[in-house]
């Protein structure tokens, strides 16, 4: 009884996980309650959402030696992330260029970003090069990343005591993919 038991709850606790994530249709219907400076144009149909989990590492730098400045500056900028259908999505922000496991790629023209408090990373909308190449990415234009939590290094100020200091910051965002409508 206690193994049925068991059985039952685990069957219950992934079937949770694995429940399925709002339509892409209602990001259509969110735009107007974001910034506007990262809604998306009409025009583009949401096709892709995919979230990012885990942590970015930062350092203590200095970024100007007269007057001395210093900064938390990324170790490494790449991100990966599940999609819907739990396939990966890396960005190579340092290429900056977005790759999918089937291969298809993408590189970011231009980003836009909305403050988002003080240790959340920014809200973001990027302009990209769509891709000819077949894909899951072939033909995106934009992409967002709609809601963060975490991922900015706010536990200290960054000074000369700090130099070479290293600090993981935990973090979570959702990204939406855009293409242009067919006309």
């Amino acid at each position: 009884m206690v193994g049925l038991l068991l059985a039952a709850g685990a069957l219950t606790l992934m079937a949770g996980c694995s429940a399925p994530r709002p339509p892409l249709s209602e990001y259509l219907t969110q735009q107007p309650a974001l910034p506007g400076d990262i809604r998306v144009p009409a025009g583009h149909q949401a096709v892709l959402e995919a979230r990012g989990i885990g942590q970015l590492q930062y350092e203590c730098q200095a970024t100007n030696r007269s007057p001395w400045q210093y900064a938390w500056l990324p170790l490494d900028r790449s991100i990966e992330l599940r999609d819907s259908f739990n396939n990966t999505i890396t960005l190579a922000r340092s290429a900056r260029s977005w790759v999918h496991r089937d291969g298809s790629e993408l590189a970011v023209r231009e980003f836009v970003e909305v403050d988002n408090g003080i240790v959340n990373l920014p809200l973001q909308r990027a302009r990209v090069e769509p891709s000819s190449l077949p894909g899951t990415l072939n033909n995106i234009s934009y992409i967002q990343r709609v809601r963060t939590l975490g991922g900015l290094p706010s536990i200290r100020n960054c000074s000369a005591a700090e130099l070479g200091m290293r600090v993981r910051v935990p973090y979570e965002a959702d990204y939406v993919f855009w293409r242009q409508l067919s006309s």
